[in-house]
């Protein structure tokens, strides 16, 4: 406002000096020229293509870093890369190792307890045989030796030892089928335990993490962008690294959701690594997101993540996690007459310029085409060696002619 309103003055006091306004006023010349809309994006720098480092297969707990290789340190076949916390799995390894004891010794109970009774029965069973033996052994057709009641008394004495034999065996059938029923549901605790056991046993033969080729240990990061670190959590099939192909390389960027309109795939770009200024490469988008997401915990500004494939790989100095500057190239008319988007403005639906018309500037109509976050191409209305005001009308206000 301040600004205006100094144009203002001095648009009067010009006027009181007899100067004419259009004389002072500041303007642009239009020719046709090369017109580029362009976007500017930083990132880093990552390979194509990369061999993922996870957490050995084989377990489903979560394991926790207690160290791991320097982040872009050159690691040989065979390093060690990552080394997880193997305390708790020690403890958990430990306390089902007692548990598995403990089912061994009260199977054993039960076993020793089913013979206890199976020896018992045993005997009874004997003795059941023996008076059997003593039973059949008795003349019932010698009436003459022995009296009636006799004979009734011991065939009676014979069916209870049937009677009582039978029982006998089925209570045989009745320990054993509980003492299995038992000695079962003790298997399957010890199964369990068992199974906590080998689950624990593989974290601990699986301490660390070697290094599959050589090349440069790069560190994943998680969903909101920090890099992982000692004490980190991860799960079987988690990448927590990788060692990059340096034969390809591309940029990650990041884009504002509100810059990001004409952006598409195939459009030129130029990175410049922070570090070597005076060494540009090129590229090509390669890929955009679907969506717009933050990249920041607690800031709901969205980007769309940009992939820029490299023409140019450099293992000397175009290495993974190198900052880069992008400016990607939307849209480009090699003849075009563009201004300033100060010198445009809009009334009714209609965009307009002031031009300068002998000692006066005159409003003219001029129809638009692509439009920049600076310049914007005029296709209609102005012509090679127009002179357009870059001033608003508001500051001009005498001299202005009307459309």
């Amino acid at each position: 406002m301040r600004v205006l309103m100094g144009a203002v003055l001095t648009a009067i006091v010009l006027s009181a000096c007899g100067e004419d306004p259009a004389e002072s006023v500041e303007t642009l010349v239009v020719e046709p020229a090369a017109f580029t809309i362009s976007l500017q994006s930083k990132g880093e720098l990552k390979a194509a293509e990369s061999t993922p480092i996870m957490p050995p297969a084989g377990s489903r707990s979560p394991r926790t870093i207690q160290w791991l290789a320097p982040n872009f340190s050159w690691v040989s076949e065979g390093d060690v890369v990552a080394r997880f916390d193997i305390s708790n799995a020690e403890r958990e390894a430990g306390a089902a190792g007692i548990e598995i004891d403990k089912v061994d010794l009260q199977v054993m109970g039960k076993q020793r307890e089913l013979q206890r009774l199976l020896a018992e029965l045993g005997n009874d069973l004997e003795l059941v045989d023996i008076e059997k033996l003593m039973a059949e052994e008795f003349d019932f057709e010698n009436e003459l030796a022995y009296s009636r009641f006799e004979i009734i008394d011991a065939m009676r004495d014979q069916a209870l030892l049937e009677f009582k034999s039978g029982h006998l065996e089925g209570k045989k059938g009745t320990y054993s089928d509980r003492q299995g029923a038992e000695v079962a549901v003790l298997e399957a605790q010890r199964s369990t335990q068992e199974s906590k056991f080998q689950e624990q046993r593989r974290l601990l033969d699986n301490q660390e993490v070697l290094a599959p080729h050589e090349g440069y240990f790069v560190i994943e990061k998680n969903w909101w962008g920090q890099p992982i670190d000692v004490g980190s959590t991860v799960f079987a099939g988690n990448k927590l690294a990788s060692i990059p192909n340096l034969s390809s390389m591309q940029a990650e960027l990041q884009v504002l959701e509100t810059e990001a309109v004409g952006l598409a795939r195939g459009q030129k770009a130029e990175i410049v690594i922070d570090a070597y200024p005076d060494r540009p490469l090129s590229g090509e988008v390669s890929s955009i997101s679907a969506t717009a997401a933050p990249i920041e915990r607690d800031n709901p500004v969205k980007y769309f993540t940009v992939m820029v494939s490299l023409d140019q790989a450099d293992p000397e100095w175009i290495t993974p996690g190198s900052i880069v500057t992008a400016t990607i190239h939307i849209s480009r008319v090699e003849q075009a007459i563009a201004v300033p988007n100060q010198a445009l403005f809009r009334e009714d639906e209609r965009d307009w310029v002031l031009v300068r018309d002998g000692g006066r500037l005159a409003r003219r109509d001029v129809t638009l085409g692509l439009r920049g976050p600076n310049r914007s191409q005029v296709v209609d209305g102005l012509d090679p060696g127009d002179e357009v005001a870059l001033f608003p009308p508001e500051a001009q206000p005498h001299g202005v002619a009307g459309p």
